[in-house]
């Protein structure tokens, strides 16, 4: 059910169209029965008005034809009728009802916006648009023109929905993207810090190994010139040369000789 919103007095806007009689933003109704889908269709397909019903023309101070209240039923029933005609169009109309009242006598008010999913039919398939003070059918090249109009409006819509996506799906790449850069530079410093520390321990294991030969060397100067002090003879050396003169006293085994063949 379409929103209601009643009033006591008649609106500045109402009393603006109840003055300028029926036209192409209003069109007047004696009683709810007469609001058709027709009209519903007529409104949306075009820039959109009011229905008045409760309303009778009759002619003014100057001649022209003004709208002037009668009254009507205005309780929920009757707003459903309405409401299920507009639901009834294809696609649906949408539509706000309100409630307005003149010298006791309540009347309906029925907004229908222009839509944005023209072009609207009713029921039966009947394509219409207001045109002044009357419906009229469209013309086969004006619903080309608003079925282009709607679809290009749509593409549009969805274009930029789609064009919205993508954005926001880069801006997501590009924040993972530095991320993972970031992510890899942040390694990469890790390693640059372990590889030097470990250039800095095989430095300083290089060094140990040089301190250690060094002091080898040392002790080994120190015990030649130890046993030359005390002219006594390097063991190590000693065993070496008694090994070499016992292989030089062992006989050889003789090698038989060879025949020479005649």
């Amino acid at each position: 059910m379409p929103s209601k919103k009643t009033t006591k007095t008649v609106t500045a806007d109402t009393a603006s169209l109840l003055q300028a009689g029926e036209g192409d933003r209003a069109d007047f109704k004696r009683g709810p029965d007469g609001v058709s889908a027709e009209d519903l269709v007529a409104f949306a397909n075009a820039g959109g008005g009011a229905i008045l019903a409760g309303v009778d023309e009759r002619a003014g101070d100057g001649g022209a034809q003004i709208g002037f209240v009668v009254g009507c039923h205005v309780g929920d029933g009757t707003i459903h009728q309405i409401a299920n005609k507009a639901l009834g169009c294809i696609p649906p109309v949408a539509i706000n009802v309100s409630i307005e009242n003149d010298d006791g006598k309540s009347f309906l008010r029925i907004d229908v916006p222009s839509s944005a999913t023209k072009p609207h039919c009713t029921p039966r398939g009947i394509y219409c648009t207001r045109d002044g003070r009357r419906n009229r059918a469209l013309h086969p090249t004006e619903l080309l023109k608003i079925f282009l109009e709607s679809e290009a409006r749509a593409f549009a819509e969805r274009f930029e929905a789609a064009a919205g996506r993508m954005t926001k799906e880069l801006g997501q790449l590009e924040a993972s993207l530095d991320a993972s850069i970031q992510s890899m530079a942040d390694q990469l410093g890790w390693a640059d810090s372990k590889l030097g520390g470990t250039e800095s321990a095989l430095d300083t294991i290089q060094a140990y190994v040089t301190r250690i030969k060094s002091e080898t060397n040392d002790v080994a100067s120190r015990l030649r010139t130890i046993f030359r002090q005390d002219r006594r003879d390097d063991p190590v050396t000693e065993r070496e040369r008694t090994k070499l003169r016992d292989e030089l006293r062992t006989p050889r085994p003789k090698t038989p000789a060879r025949k020479l063949s005649s």
